[in-house]
């Protein structure tokens, strides 16, 4: 085989690894809106797009899978096409009120996405984040400040950062997140957790709900842990786990202190 055939294989298979890569790290999640809905108490009403049953089926399955009390800030439901499976965007300054959106995915993975989700939701509430509604919220936060707001004192939020990533970590940087997982692989549950503190938060909270209460002592093990030390939280995954009991790997333990 002469050297030319080599090169150009050479070259496609670099690209091909690189694709994948770049496929496995998530580094652009891009979506388009297919449909739109109102969310009227636990229904959906159609605002604009074609409607497909696999909406209504999403919709309905969020509402059975999360309480009122966790999702009452979601006002807007979007069906959504490209390489994103989930998001969440605040409507208002004040993060009361959020827009769901969803992809169409299979039952396994479009509970992991909802959940994902609801780990941003659960980690951008009332009293995790003074919300960014004038510039002085940046200028005066002392502990994390994202888009969405200034991490409170003692929060979830204000705790996992602060805990978890040095300070140089969490402003966006050429590194990408498949770079820093490769360096650090015992310090995130998943290669996507290593985006930046928000999707590590959220990943994290996915292992949380679906995992039993870590035991090891990697950093990733310390970042689940963190979860068990909110009260209302634990409540929230035993409410999860009830309706994922289908799918979860391994069954809970005897007491609630072990799951």
């Amino acid at each position: 085989m002469n050297r030319s055939i080599l090169l150009a294989i050479s070259v496609v298979v670099s690209l091909a690894m690189v694709a994948v890569a770049l496929l496995w790290a998530k580094p652009l999640l891009v979506s388009d809106v297919t449909a739109s809905y109102e969310v009227q108490g636990d229904s959906i009403v159609l605002l604009e797009g074609e409607p497909e049953p696999w909406h209504a089926a999403a919709w309905e399955r969020w509402v059975e899978l999360v309480p009122e009390s966790a999702r009452w800030r979601v006002a807007r439901f979007d069906a959504i096409a490209g390489s994103s499976e989930g998001q969440v965007e605040p409507i208002s300054d004040n993060l009361q009120v959020w827009t769901l959106r969803i992809a169409e995915l299979d039952d396994r993975l479009r509970d992991v996405a909802l959940i994902h989700e609801l780990g941003h939701l659960v980690s951008l509430g009332p009293s995790e984040v003074v919300p960014a509604t004038d510039p002085s919220v940046e200028d005066e936060c002392v502990t994390y400040f994202s888009v969405e707001g200034c991490a409170i004192p003692g929060s979830l939020f204000d705790r996992f950062v602060t805990t978890f990533w040095a300070e140089e970590d969490r402003a966006p940087s050429e590194q990408s997140a498949l770079q820093r997982y490769r360096l650090n692989s015992e310090a995130y549950v998943s290669g996507y957790a290593a985006t930046n503190p928000g999707e590590d938060i959220a990943e994290t909270f996915v292992f949380f709900v679906y995992r039993l209460r870590p035991t090891g002592t990697t950093i990733a093990d310390e970042k689940i842990a963190l979860f068990w030390e909110f009260p209302e939280l634990v409540e929230l995954r035993l409410w999860l786990r009830r309706g994922l009991s289908g799918y979860l790997t391994g069954s809970p333990g005897s007491s609630p202190s072990q799951r």
